[in-house]
Protein backbone atom coordinates (compact mmCIF):
# COMPACT_ATOMS: atom_id res chain seq x y z
CA UNK A 1 0.00 0.00 0.00
CA UNK A 2 1.15 3.51 -0.75
CA UNK A 3 0.84 6.43 1.61
CA UNK A 4 -0.26 9.67 -0.05
CA UNK A 5 1.56 12.80 1.03
CA UNK A 6 1.80 16.34 -0.24
CA UNK A 7 -1.70 17.26 0.89
CA UNK A 8 -2.58 20.76 1.98
CA UNK A 9 -1.48 21.23 5.56
CA UNK A 10 1.52 18.87 5.46
CA UNK A 11 3.77 21.70 6.59
CA UNK A 12 1.33 23.03 9.18
CA UNK A 13 2.13 21.45 12.56
CA UNK A 14 -1.27 22.34 14.04
CA UNK A 15 -3.37 20.35 11.57
CA UNK A 16 -3.63 16.57 11.86
CA UNK A 17 -1.90 14.74 9.03
CA UNK A 18 -4.23 12.38 7.21
CA UNK A 19 -3.09 8.82 6.73
CA UNK A 20 -4.72 8.01 3.41
CA UNK A 21 -3.83 4.61 2.03
CA UNK A 22 -4.22 3.79 -1.66
CA UNK A 23 -4.70 0.08 -2.46
CA UNK A 24 -2.20 -1.68 -4.71
CA UNK A 25 -5.00 -2.76 -7.05
CA UNK A 26 -8.54 -1.71 -7.85
CA UNK A 27 -9.47 -5.14 -9.21
CA UNK A 28 -12.06 -7.06 -7.25
CA UNK A 29 -11.99 -10.70 -6.23
CA UNK A 30 -14.06 -12.75 -8.71
CA UNK A 31 -15.86 -15.86 -7.51
CA UNK A 32 -15.11 -17.85 -10.66
CA UNK A 33 -11.32 -17.34 -10.66
CA UNK A 34 -10.13 -20.35 -8.66
CA UNK A 35 -8.48 -23.74 -8.97
CA UNK A 36 -8.97 -26.59 -6.50
CA UNK A 37 -6.40 -29.38 -6.16
CA UNK A 38 -6.90 -32.45 -3.95
CA UNK A 39 -4.59 -35.30 -4.95
CA UNK A 40 -6.76 -37.99 -3.39
CA UNK A 41 -9.80 -37.13 -5.55
CA UNK A 42 -8.48 -35.73 -8.87
CA UNK A 43 -11.70 -36.42 -10.81
CA UNK A 44 -13.70 -34.36 -8.33
CA UNK A 45 -11.34 -31.43 -8.52
CA UNK A 46 -11.33 -31.60 -12.34
CA UNK A 47 -15.12 -31.20 -12.50
CA UNK A 48 -15.39 -28.77 -9.56
CA UNK A 49 -18.08 -26.12 -10.07
CA UNK A 50 -18.03 -24.37 -6.70
CA UNK A 51 -16.08 -24.40 -3.46
CA UNK A 52 -16.36 -22.31 -0.32
CA UNK A 53 -13.62 -20.72 1.72
CA UNK A 54 -14.79 -21.83 5.18
CA UNK A 55 -15.50 -19.20 7.78
CA UNK A 56 -13.60 -18.97 11.05
CA UNK A 57 -15.42 -18.27 14.31
CA UNK A 58 -14.18 -17.63 17.81
CA UNK A 59 -16.36 -18.71 20.70
CA UNK A 60 -15.84 -15.97 23.29
CA UNK A 61 -15.91 -16.58 27.02
CA UNK A 62 -17.86 -14.55 29.55
CA UNK A 63 -15.80 -13.32 32.46
CA UNK A 64 -18.03 -12.78 35.49
CA UNK A 65 -17.83 -9.33 36.99
CA UNK A 66 -19.45 -9.43 40.46
CA UNK A 67 -19.68 -5.64 40.83
CA UNK A 68 -21.22 -5.12 37.39
CA UNK A 69 -24.50 -6.41 36.04
CA UNK A 70 -23.06 -7.46 32.68
CA UNK A 71 -20.15 -9.92 32.37
CA UNK A 72 -17.12 -8.99 30.30
CA UNK A 73 -16.86 -10.97 27.06
CA UNK A 74 -13.29 -11.79 26.15
CA UNK A 75 -11.91 -13.56 23.02
CA UNK A 76 -10.02 -16.40 24.70
CA UNK A 77 -12.31 -19.23 23.66
CA UNK A 78 -11.56 -21.81 21.04
CA UNK A 79 -12.11 -21.18 17.37
CA UNK A 80 -13.96 -23.35 14.88
CA UNK A 81 -13.96 -23.69 11.11
CA UNK A 82 -16.99 -24.12 8.90
CA UNK A 83 -16.90 -27.29 6.78
CA UNK A 84 -15.45 -27.21 3.27
CA UNK A 85 -18.10 -27.85 0.59
CA UNK A 86 -17.28 -28.79 -2.98
CA UNK A 87 -19.92 -28.95 -5.74
CA UNK A 88 -18.97 -30.91 -8.84
CA UNK A 89 -20.57 -32.30 -12.00
CA UNK A 90 -20.91 -36.08 -11.77
CA UNK A 91 -19.52 -37.95 -14.77
CA UNK A 92 -21.70 -40.60 -16.48
CA UNK A 93 -19.75 -43.48 -14.93
CA UNK A 94 -20.01 -41.80 -11.50
CA UNK A 95 -16.24 -42.21 -11.07
CA UNK A 96 -15.75 -38.85 -9.35
CA UNK A 97 -18.74 -39.40 -7.02
CA UNK A 98 -17.35 -42.85 -6.20
CA UNK A 99 -13.94 -41.39 -5.29
CA UNK A 100 -15.56 -39.59 -2.36
CA UNK A 101 -17.92 -42.49 -1.54
CA UNK A 102 -15.06 -45.01 -1.42
CA UNK A 103 -12.93 -42.66 0.68
CA UNK A 104 -15.78 -42.40 3.17
CA UNK A 105 -16.18 -46.19 3.22
CA UNK A 106 -12.49 -46.54 4.08
CA UNK A 107 -12.84 -44.03 6.93
CA UNK A 108 -15.67 -45.71 8.82
CA UNK A 109 -16.50 -49.16 10.06
CA UNK A 110 -18.46 -50.78 7.24
CA UNK A 111 -20.89 -53.66 7.50
CA UNK A 112 -18.39 -56.39 6.64
CA UNK A 113 -15.46 -54.83 8.55
CA UNK A 114 -13.02 -55.69 5.76
CA UNK A 115 -12.72 -52.36 3.92
CA UNK A 116 -11.67 -50.29 6.94
CA UNK A 117 -8.06 -51.33 6.51
CA UNK A 118 -6.61 -47.89 5.78
CA UNK A 119 -3.95 -46.77 8.23
CA UNK A 120 -4.77 -43.66 10.23
CA UNK A 121 -2.50 -41.21 8.35
CA UNK A 122 -3.76 -42.47 4.97
CA UNK A 123 -7.33 -41.47 5.83
CA UNK A 124 -6.50 -37.79 5.29
CA UNK A 125 -5.42 -35.67 2.37
CA UNK A 126 -4.20 -32.12 2.05
CA UNK A 127 -5.85 -29.83 -0.48
CA UNK A 128 -5.10 -26.50 -2.09
CA UNK A 129 -7.43 -23.76 -3.26
CA UNK A 130 -5.64 -21.32 -5.58
CA UNK A 131 -7.21 -17.89 -5.91
CA UNK A 132 -6.59 -16.32 -9.33
CA UNK A 133 -6.41 -12.74 -10.52
CA UNK A 134 -8.01 -11.34 -13.68
CA UNK A 135 -5.20 -12.83 -15.80
CA UNK A 136 -5.81 -16.31 -14.32
CA UNK A 137 -2.54 -16.24 -12.39
CA UNK A 138 -2.60 -17.53 -8.81
CA UNK A 139 -2.21 -14.74 -6.26
CA UNK A 140 -3.08 -16.60 -3.05
CA UNK A 141 -2.99 -20.22 -2.07
CA UNK A 142 -5.11 -21.71 0.70
CA UNK A 143 -3.82 -25.02 2.02
CA UNK A 144 -6.24 -27.29 3.89
CA UNK A 145 -4.52 -29.70 6.25
CA UNK A 146 -5.72 -33.25 6.94
CA UNK A 147 -8.98 -33.11 4.99
CA UNK A 148 -11.45 -35.96 5.31
CA UNK A 149 -14.94 -36.46 3.82
CA UNK A 150 -17.91 -36.22 6.15
CA UNK A 151 -20.72 -36.26 3.60
CA UNK A 152 -21.67 -36.67 -0.03
CA UNK A 153 -25.02 -35.68 -1.48
CA UNK A 154 -27.32 -38.22 -3.02
CA UNK A 155 -28.30 -38.24 -6.68
CA UNK A 156 -31.90 -37.74 -7.75
CA UNK A 157 -32.88 -39.61 -10.93
CA UNK A 158 -36.11 -38.65 -12.69
CA UNK A 159 -37.97 -39.64 -15.85
CA UNK A 160 -40.05 -36.43 -15.92
CA UNK A 161 -37.15 -34.13 -16.74
CA UNK A 162 -37.42 -32.93 -20.35
CA UNK A 163 -33.97 -31.41 -20.78
CA UNK A 164 -30.82 -33.32 -20.04
CA UNK A 165 -29.01 -31.49 -17.28
CA UNK A 166 -25.78 -32.54 -15.64
CA UNK A 167 -26.02 -33.91 -12.12
CA UNK A 168 -24.25 -31.73 -9.58
CA UNK A 169 -23.24 -33.37 -6.31
CA UNK A 170 -21.84 -31.78 -3.17
CA UNK A 171 -19.12 -33.30 -1.00
CA UNK A 172 -18.51 -31.94 2.50
CA UNK A 173 -15.13 -32.15 4.20
CA UNK A 174 -13.74 -31.59 7.65
CA UNK A 175 -10.11 -30.56 8.17
CA UNK A 176 -7.78 -29.63 11.00
CA UNK A 177 -6.85 -26.12 9.80
CA UNK A 178 -6.07 -24.02 6.78
CA UNK A 179 -3.38 -21.46 6.03
CA UNK A 180 -3.42 -18.62 3.52
CA UNK A 181 -0.27 -17.77 1.60
CA UNK A 182 0.46 -15.00 -0.87
CA UNK A 183 2.21 -15.85 -4.12
CA UNK A 184 4.87 -13.61 -5.59
CA UNK A 185 5.06 -12.72 -9.28
CA UNK A 186 6.97 -15.96 -10.04
CA UNK A 187 4.35 -18.14 -8.33
CA UNK A 188 6.32 -19.00 -5.18
CA UNK A 189 4.65 -18.72 -1.78
CA UNK A 190 5.91 -15.76 0.17
CA UNK A 191 6.60 -16.56 3.78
Amino acid sequence: MTEISGLAGDNDETLPKPNIIQPETNNYLATNFFELVIDRIPLVTYSCQAVNLPSLSIIPQDLPAPNFGVPFTIPIGRYTYENLSISFIVDEKMQNWLQVYNWMQQMSTPEDRTTNTTEYENKFSDGTLNIMNGSYNATRTITFKKMFPIGISGIQFSTVTVDTEPVVATATFGFTSYSIGELDSVGDVEG
